[in-house]
């Protein structure tokens, strides 16, 4: 079995309720994730246990994400 995590993700502002694709830089399932907005911005995101999102600050916004797709393969010789 194999695990793949999509390469894009979309954020959501909390303040404003807009929402944006960006790139995933790094990830770690329910730990951290580092992403690119418009590969201009680099947001650093933590995984809320008690929420199941990850949160992060950037200028004075809140931005939440669940994370990146995960997909799962049975790989079979």
């Amino acid at each position: 079995m194999t695990i793949h995590f999509d390469d894009k993700v979309t954020i959501e502002c909390t303040n404003n309720d807009k929402k944006v694709e960006a790139e995933v830089m790094s990830f770690k399932e329910h730990d951290f994730l580092t992403v690119s907005i418009q590969r201009s911005i680099k947001l650093n995101m933590r995984y809320n246990d008690r929420k199941g999102v990850y949160i992060g600050n950037q200028g004075g916004l809140e931005f939440i994400t669940d994370g990146p797709q995960k997909y799962v393969s049975n790989d079979t010789r």
